[in-house]
């Protein structure tokens, strides 16, 4: 990728080169691609008296294509709300959340499809193969269905979305029109989930899609398979939990035990708190300010402020969650498992289809059970595939887990321990404005 030219001995006497010349030497050597003519002007303004190694040409890297992926059509609902003044006396907390909603017949999201890449080339002239995008397959969710192009998801009921990875599902809500109470009791719906008032402690709150509460969630229970959304806030008491598949939105986490599958979006503070995140940790919208507590997200964290002026201690964890660790080996082991059905169903249907060849009938129950072994191969060849994506994810969550990344965008104080897997620092002095990363295998704070 890169040539050098250093000069033995001086030259004799009065030679005079032609930068043609020269050029014509260098790639007599073979380099031809990349070549810098300033760099051999230099050599012939200097009567070609060099002192050190110079570098007269590079080549080009190529550049990987991106990976195919799922964009989600904007849906009523969706627009991002302002921000919140905190200079403001009195704020409007159920504004900062709105609910989206979408359509019959309307298109929800569409796959943009990975693109080749573009290869590179050294300064001998090969060609440098790029590595192109990973593509996925496209499937329907629940009451969405894919369209004849394979490359976008249509609605087939009116509902509400839910965005997940590879897919999006529309789901008709349940909603509750004030505070959960002992009238309504405990939910558990296969939907999505609306309470316009609060979740008091002590309930429990379960839905295979999103939940969407207005007011304050106390020390209760909210598991959700989609995102949840809370509009004033969560004041745990350090009980119950907040935990989703997808992300997780709130005004403010005090006291909260929270779980998010994606990211975590904050609106004003975390206090002493408890919060993991797959993904990414947001909380630099409003005051913006993490104190006490442990916090651990899987590639960011970004904050306004971490810590205060009384030094309460406060945990920063960067990298990959050991739930993460512990499911790798339970995916390679149902990838093993449909790897095996598959074989022996493919066997059961070849003896069927053999037997047909021979010119033998088959018997009716022969009939109906090689049309099951059909129905089977497909079941399985479908989870077989889910297995692969979902290892080569994790894979890559691990990969990446030391390009994590802290940044602090007005103060980080002392008695703040910041770990990235097994590297530890625990901040002593005053900080502004800065981003901590690891760099050659150390903790390092630098300007933002």
């Amino acid at each position: 990728m890169k040539a050098t030219i250093v000069q033995h001995q001086k030259f004799e006497g009065d030679i005079e080169f032609l930068l043609e010349e020269l050029r014509a030497w260098v790639k007599g050597k073979g380099v031809v691609f990349g070549i810098k003519e300033n760099g051999l002007q230099t050599i012939i303004q200097n009567h070609l008296q060099l002192t050190s190694p110079l570098v007269i040409a590079e080549g080009r890297k190529g550049v990987n294509g991106s990976n195919a992926y799922l964009k989600a059509m904007p849906f009523v609902g969706m627009e991002e709300t302002n921000e919140i003044d905190i200079e403001r006396d009195t704020v409007d907390l159920k504004s900062v959340i709105t609910i989206p909603s979408v359509s019959q017949g309307q298109t929800v999201g569409k796959k943009v499809e990975a693109t080749a890449g573009r290869p590179g080339m050294n300064v001998i002239g090969e060609l440098i193969p790029a590595k192109p995008g990973k593509d996925f397959i496209l499937r329907p969710g629940k009451n969405t269905a894919v369209s004849k192009d394979k490359l976008s998801l249509i609605a087939q009921v009116d509902g509400q979305p839910c965005i997940d990875k590879r897919t999006i599902h529309v789901y008709p809500g349940y909603e509750v029109y004030g505070d959960l109470d002992m009238k309504t009791g405990n939910i558990d719906f296969i939907g999505n989930v609306t309470i316009r008032g609060n979740v008091p402690s002590g309930f429990e709150v379960k839905a295979k899609g999103d939940i969407r509460v207005q007011g304050t969630v106390e020390s209760a229970t909210l598991v959700s398979e989609g995102s949840i959304y809370v509009g004033a806030g969560i004041a745990g008491q350090g009980k119950g939990i907040v935990k989703a598949n997808k992300d997780i939105f709130s005004t403010f986490i005090n006291q909260g035990n929270v779980e998010a599958g994606g990211n975590l979006h904050v609106h004003q503070s975390i206090l002493h708190s408890n919060c993991h995140a797959s993904g990414s940790i947001y909380c630099n919208k409003g005051k913006g300010n993490i104190v006490g507590g442990q916090l651990s997200a899987g590639s960011m964290i970004i904050a306004k402020e971490v810590g205060n002026s009384m030094h309460t201690p406060t945990e920063l964890i960067i990298g990959v969650h050991q739930q993460i660790l512990k499911k790798i080996p339970e995916t390679k082991q149902e990838l093993k498992k449909a790897k095996d059905d598959l074989e022996k169903l493919r066997k059961l249907l070849h003896a069927f289809d053999l037997k047909e060849k021979q010119g033998l009938v088959l018997q009716a129950n022969e009939r109906i059970l090689k049309l099951r072994v059909k129905n089977t191969l497909i079941q399985t060849e479908e989870k077989k595939v889910a297995a692969e994506e979902e290892l080569r994810d994790m894979s890559e969550e691990i990969e990446q887990s030391h390009s994590g990344i802290v940044k602090v965008e007005r103060q980080l104080l002392p008695n703040v321990t910041l770990t990235f897997g097994k590297y530890r620092r625990k901040i002593s002095v005053k900080h502004q404005n800065v981003k901590v990363a690891i760099i050659e295998s150390e903790i390092k704070i630098s300007p933002l």
